[in-house]
């Protein structure tokens, strides 16, 4: 009998072929196995890719949520940046100028540069508010200074230090020129004062106050200024009073003479020696002829030796030092006098 050959013929159980199937899904990057459902792959596939889905969703919506918090934070930072600089460098606009509504200090500084310039809050400025040492100032930009309408600046508008006129509030004088301009307007307004109630002539001097150091002695201890020491011999005892001398002439003028007619006072309004002098001159029955009489040189100076130490605190910090000591000159003028000579 001839034997055949045997012919096998490998068949898989649906059992392995799903096992298989299922080693293949295994080795995919994502798996998914259900159990019992043909065609795993697929099946898992898309059930991968609806959670996926879910997934991206999911984490989507968590960024945008975080990105919008970090917006608000990062929005509400820089608005708090702003306003501190906005409260710290304190920038004027024009609108501010043109409005009126700023409120100006006794002192303005003009510049020809400041920081500020730079700061992004600070664009569009035409000057700044700062306070030095206590002292409130404006700062304006020198190229900006004709947009402040109304505030006049002596001798000029330079990149300098001014104080406002102690009569004038619209009008500033540069510190170092203050105490001399003072002194004009005011000598000024005293030959006026005797133009306008018709004098033949007028002389206004300058007097300083100095010290004088006397000394006495009389014998025998009697007397004041004598004094012993332990021997018992009379020594010379000094004392110091103070004088005027004079330093120079501040104005003198001759007039035709007229009709007396009441001044305008502005500096000497409440000067009551002047006060005196028109009243008298006025006087139709028996008007003054003649008079002398000294008044305070620093008479509505409008700087104080207490203010002047002060402004020259804000002068340091500016750097203008060099230029000199307003409460040096504050302290000279207190020791001045004026001596007023007019004759009708």
């Amino acid at each position: 009998m001839e034997e055949k050959d045997e012919v096998v013929v490998e068949t898989k159980s649906d059992s392995q072929e799903e096992t298989l199937e299922v080693a293949e899904v295994k080795n995919r990057p994502v798996n998914v196995v259900v159990e019992g459902v043909k065609d795993v792959e697929e099946k898992g596939v898309e059930f991968v890719g609806d959670a996926a889905k879910v997934a991206v969703n999911f984490a989507g919506v968590q960024l945008k949520q975080a990105k919008n918090i970090f917006d608000k934070i990062g929005k509400e930072y820089d608005e708090a940046k702003s306003k501190r600089n906005l409260e710290k460098y304190q920038p004027i606009f024009p609108d501010e100028v043109a409005e009126g509504s700023i409120k100006y200090p006794s002192m303005i500084n003009i510049v020809d540069f400041d920081k500020r310039m730079g700061i992004e809050e600070c664009k569009g400025a035409v000057g700044f508010k700062e306070n030095i040492n206590k002292v409130d100032l404006v700062g304006i930009y020198k190229n900006d200074f004709l947009k402040y309408e109304g505030i006049e600046f002596y001798p000029d508008a330079s990149a300098s230090v001014y104080y406002v006129h102690p009569f004038q509030d619209n009008k500033y004088i540069e510190v170092f020129e203050y105490f001399k301009y003072l002194k004009e307007v005011k000598v000024a307004e005293l030959e006026d004062i005797a133009q306008k109630l018709g004098a033949k002539h007028l002389s206004v001097k300058i007097l300083e106050e100095s010290l004088s150091n006397e000394k006495v002695k009389t014998k025998g201890g009697v007397g004041i200024g004598v004094k012993k020491d332990k021997a018992g011999v009379d020594v010379e005892q000094g004392s110091s009073e103070k004088k005027h001398e004079y330093v120079g002439i501040a104005a003198e003028n001759t007039y035709p003479g007229k009709d007396p007619v009441e001044p305008n006072l502005v500096f000497w309004a409440n000067n009551e020696s002047i006060k005196s002098l028109v009243k008298q001159r006025l006087d139709k029955d028996n008007p003054i002829t003649s008079k002398k009489f000294t008044l305070d040189y620093n008479t509505s100076s409008g700087i104080k030796e207490k203010d002047a130490a002060k402004i020259d605190g804000v002068l340091i910090v500016l750097k203008f030092k060099a230029a000199g000591s307003i409460e040096k000159e504050a302290q000279k003028e207190s020791k001045r006098r004026f001596e007023y000579t007019i004759d009708f």
